[in-house]
């Protein structure tokens, strides 16, 4: 079933909405409990934020599989379709990526009494999993929100190596999906001993098959009823209040799936399993534009403005430090994206892909 140019723009601008949405709230997350609960008496009481921020986590991965679906439409079947898909995907996740870490070491040399651990700053640009200092089953590579980069560049390297040259989707999908399934299956044999081989099997890995499902679905014609996405809403909110937290949910195992990646499924169901009109859909978009920008930057930015905050405001408190902070990081990642992220990602596409982009 042939998708019309208005219900395509609508699917994009829905995908962008979660983006923006998620990329929000685990910045404002971070920020909050990372820095600004930290200054003066802090707030003294904030909401759950870290399980809001792990479902927005979440969101992301499905979202990833549902986009790595509609984005490499013409690549199903193609000759050469791993070179391109790999090296669009390097592309557009590395190299923000280290100099979003490399600002960081930057603005940690900067500040007193931080340090940086160099064979830590190596391991982090090259995504080798360690196991962290403060203890927990989960990488913390120098920029926090790195350790999910990690998924993402497993889940692409596994889904390019399934786009064999006479591949169709389906094919290409179930392959995708079976070797996710079998290294989460081998994971339940992996003690937590060394950190690459337990890092790289954990049950999370299963939310990216749900995107790809979900876009499968959608690219052949279905799209749920209103009734049935509220629903699905409903549930989410349902599955909130129910689903009890896990014991370590570092471990990244099939209680904080469920804890999790229960609701994100849930909630991009409700989102991007019909047809539905998006309010602002321009200013949603460029929020979604610069999504992955905003996901690297707040941490930089979180230390940059414990460094210049008390030189620029008066009275001191957690709010305006807060609400100051994310205002510089939202302009901040608005400037990188436009100055940075998107010329340079065109240049190398151009370079490494030309005419074939």
């Amino acid at each position: 079933m042939t998708q019309e140019p208005a219900s395509a723009a609508r699917r994009v601008t829905a995908i962008q909405l979660l983006r923006a949405l998620a990329a929000g709230f685990v910045a404002a997350a971070h920020l909050a409990l990372g820095f600004a609960d930290h200054v003066g008496a802090g707030f003294g009481w904030t909401p759950d934020l870290n399980r809001g921020g792990q479902i927005a986590v979440a969101v992301f991965f499905v979202v990833s599989g549902y986009v790595m679906v509609i984005a490499s439409a013409e690549l199903f079947g193609r000759a050469g379709a791993r070179r391109i898909f790999w090296t669009r995907r390097a592309v557009r996740i590395l190299p923000p990526y280290w100099i979003a870490t490399l600002l960081l070491v930057a603005v940690l040399l900067a500040l007193p009494r931080q340090s940086v651990a160099w064979d830590e700053l190596a391991m982090s640009l090259l995504f080798v999993p360690f196991w962290p200092e403060s203890g927990g089953l989960r990488y913390a590579p120098l920029l926090w929100p790195g350790w999910t980069l990690l998924y993402e560049l497993l889940f692409y390297a596994i889904f390019g190596l399934m786009l064999g040259a006479r591949r169709k989707m389906e094919a290409s999908l179930a392959l995708t999906a079976g070797a996710l399934a079998l290294l989460v299956a081998a994971g339940l044999f992996v003690p937590p001993v060394h950190a690459a081989a337990y890092m790289l099997t954990r049950p999370v890995l299963l939310v990216f098959v749900f995107g790809m499902g979900l876009a499968l679905l959608r690219e052949r014609g279905w799209a749920a009823p209103g009734w049935q996405r509220l629903l699905a809403g409903g549930a989410a909110i349902a599955a909130i209040a129910l689903i009890p937290a896990p014991r370590d949910e570092s471990a990244l195992d099939l209680a904080y799936v469920a804890w999790c990646g229960i609701p994100a499924m849930l909630v991009t169901l409700a989102v991007l399993g019909g047809e539905w009109r998006v309010p602002f859909a321009r200013a949603v978009g460029r929020l979604g534009d610069m999504s992955y920008a905003l996901y690297l930057l707040h941490i930089p930015m979180g230390w940059l403005w414990m460094l210049t905050y008390r030189r620029l405001f008066r009275p001191e408190g957690p709010w305006l430090f807060f609400l100051t902070l994310m205002a510089a990081t939202l302009i901040a990642s608005w400037l990188f994206h436009v100055h940075v992220e998107r010329p340079l990602t065109r240049w190398l596409n151009r370079r490494l892909i030309g005419a074939e982009a």
